[in-house]
């Protein structure tokens, strides 16, 4: 846990210090937002002297941080969608990026290494949710905000890229919001494929009985086989957590692709609009070659949405596919070693 304060405190000097350069403020007032930060942690850890009140800390901390990440990257994000340039700054949020990745993953360290939870079927049953959505869905807009202008950047750089830039940052919003649901599920299925790794470590070392630093998760899991009437219902539940905790990477699978398709209504729409006004226009055979250019120009918004769309949800669907059987695999030895416990008593 000190390690993940010291890290915390860490990543929030690094956003407040980049922010205040971002946005050419003075670099002294990024110092009382991080004493700030330590202040509030101090008084949590040795005033209250609670875990779990240090965890809620550290994550409302890491909540906020992200939220002024992602609205720093999203500005210039949002200038290359609307006028095709960013703004002069963006070459100075790569730090800014680094600081979202870290504070995800520190998210996700302290999530299962927290043991906090009194009851341990409550404390597995939430381990095995995943990472909280609030948090995938601000990194994954800063990740989006990221690939968008990686991507302008690319661009203006290789001429060979222009091709797949264009279909990304001159379709209107479908492609990027299209991009940030992608990273939203990507984001969450990262975090549940960490979690299993995890609890596949400590039923490794339960089986091996040989670790002597065995820790309290591994006693607490231990400890579900101790009732053996009530085995099979925390089974059960254990089951239905597992299925509940898919229901929002699954919904983002199946919006994935229909955005790709709205965008091909959309298209569709825009160049039959631009024919109807073109079939009724007066123009001569010299300005129809250009007025046709124009109105059949929304198909592009059709095709390429849904190119995209549907190229994203194959690797998003085949994640969730390859997260889901892990995390079975890793209940079923979970299952297994309950029961053979509750023999061997």
């Amino acid at each position: 846990m000190r390690v993940a304060i010291v890290v915390y405190i860490l990543l929030v000097a690094l956003v407040a210090f980049n922010v205040a350069q971002v946005f050419e403020f003075p670099s002294w007032i990024a110092a009382p937002v991080v004493l700030a930060a330590i202040g509030v942690i101090a008084i949590t850890h040795f005033v209250l002297r609670s875990s779990q009140a240090l965890y809620v800390t550290l994550t409302a901390i890491s909540v906020v941080s992200l939220l002024v990440v992602s609205f720093t990257a999203a500005l210039p994000a949002f200038a290359v969608i609307d006028n095709g340039s960013s703004l002069r700054w963006t070459s100075s949020l790569i730090p800014l990026f680094v600081s979202a990745i870290g504070l995800y993953g520190v998210g996700l360290w302290l999530r299962a290494a927290s043991a906090s939870q009194a009851d341990a079927l409550d404390w597995l049953a939430n381990f095995l949710s995943g990472p909280g959505l609030l948090l995938s869905l601000l990194t994954a807009l800063v990740l989006s905000a990221t690939t968008l202008l990686a991507l302008e950047w690319l661009g203006e750089t290789w001429a060979t890229s222009q091709a797949i830039t264009r279909r990304f940052l001159e379709r209107g919003m479908i492609p990027p919001t299209t991009v940030l649901f992608f990273y939203w599920g990507m984001l969450i299925l990262v975090g549940k494929w960490w979690n299993t790794l995890y609890l596949r470590a400590s039923l490794q070392r339960w089986q091996i009985a040989s670790d002597s630093n065995i820790l309290t998760h591994i006693d607490r899991i231990r400890s579900l086989s101790d009732d053996s009437v009530r085995l099979d219902d925390r089974l059960e539940f254990l089951w239905r957590r597992h299925e509940e905790s898919f229901t929002v990477p699954r919904y983002i699978g199946w919006v994935v692709p229909v955005l790709g398709f709205i965008g091909t209504v959309l298209g569709i729409s825009l160049a039959a609009d631009g024919i109807r006004k073109l079939i009724a226009s007066e123009s001569g055979l010299s300005g129809l070659s250009t007025e046709l250019g124009a109105a059949i120009a929304p198909l592009g918004i059709a095709f390429d949405t849904t190119l995209i769309a549907l190229s994203l949800s194959v690797l998003l669907m085949l994640s969730l596919t390859l997260v889901q059987r892990s995390e079975e695999r890793a209940l079923n030895t979970l299952e297994r070693q309950l029961r053979e416990s509750v023999r061997a008593f």
